[in-house]
């Protein structure tokens, strides 16, 4: 697994400029070409009425789009300052909604980084939509992500495809980190902990196995903690499948840590 393409979602929070950063650093890392995507809702608002609905006055339209227009220029001005221009570096812009067009933007890159948020509001539903439905991993980052990532890694597992599939597409962060703590939780998950280590430890990572023997419904809560306790400065995790109510690797543990991680995490596809 290698990082070639990387697609960073360009929205105008207050973590831009941190993510922007982080994402040169890794596309320098990876030697990777860096593809900014930024998506503009479409300059409406339907309102439903009943059955009925009716639409902004045109007026108030125009605004929206004027809006839209000065956030875009804004975001696409601290892209170039920030990640240069050149054959390497992409500028992407669509009009039309977010979730349908940054899944479809996702699937033709290596690696996706996108604004953690606040886990209720419109980065936080793109960090979710795209883990779900991108089939790529998903790099989540909090708005103060240091440029470096993965240096100490905490990694879990459980036996499950999606956790397999997680830590195959975490290779070139576990790689290159001085320290990954793989964590199983429960007793379940620590039948195949020696042997997932093991695999790991033929590519190269630096592995250290341990066994938490804790309810699994308390996985993403442990997750965090260890990361806490080890000083992380990422977690790999797998992640739903194709259903949103089917959280298949942890049980509550995906939401859990959409909503509570301070760290980066990168969620398998």
């Amino acid at each position: 697994m290698v990082y070639r393409t990387i697609l960073v979602v360009l929205t105008g929070d207050s973590g831009l400029e941190a993510r922007l950063q982080t994402a040169q650093a890794l596309a320098r890392r990876f030697d990777a070409v860096l593809v900014g995507m930024h998506v503009m809702p479409p300059p409406f608002i339907p309102i439903a009425d009943g059955e009925a609905v009716t639409y902004l006055a045109p007026q108030l339209i125009e605004a929206q789009r004027q809006a839209n227009q000065e956030l875009k220029e804004r975001v696409q001005g601290a892209f170039e300052r920030i990640c240069g221009t050149g054959p390497s570096v992409v500028w992407r812009e669509a009009e039309g909604d977010p979730e349908r067009l940054l899944v479809e933007a996702a699937r033709t890159a290596d690696l996706v980084l996108a604004a953690k948020g606040d886990g209720e509001g419109l980065e936080g539903a793109q960090v979710e939509q795209l883990a779900m439905a991108a089939g790529v991993p998903v790099l989540m980052l909090p708005p103060d992500t240091p440029e470096a990532i993965g240096t100490s890694t905490i990694a879990g597992w459980n036996g499950s495809r999606e956790a397999a599939r997680a830590v195959h597409e975490a290779l070139p962060f576990l790689c290159g980190a001085e320290r990954v703590i793989l964590c199983a939780v429960g007793q379940e998950a620590e039948r195949d902990l020696e042997a997932a280590g093991a695999m790991l430890r033929r590519h190269g990572a630096a592995v250290q196995p341990q066994s938490i023997d804790e309810p699994d419904g308390a996985a993403g809560e442990i997750l965090l903690a260890q990361a806490a306790a080890h000083g992380a400065d990422l977690l790999v995790m797998g992640t739903y499948g194709h259903a949103r109510l089917r959280e298949l690797v942890f049980g509550g543990a995906t939401r859990h840590v959409l909503r509570k991680a301070t760290l980066p995490v990168l969620f398998g596809s």
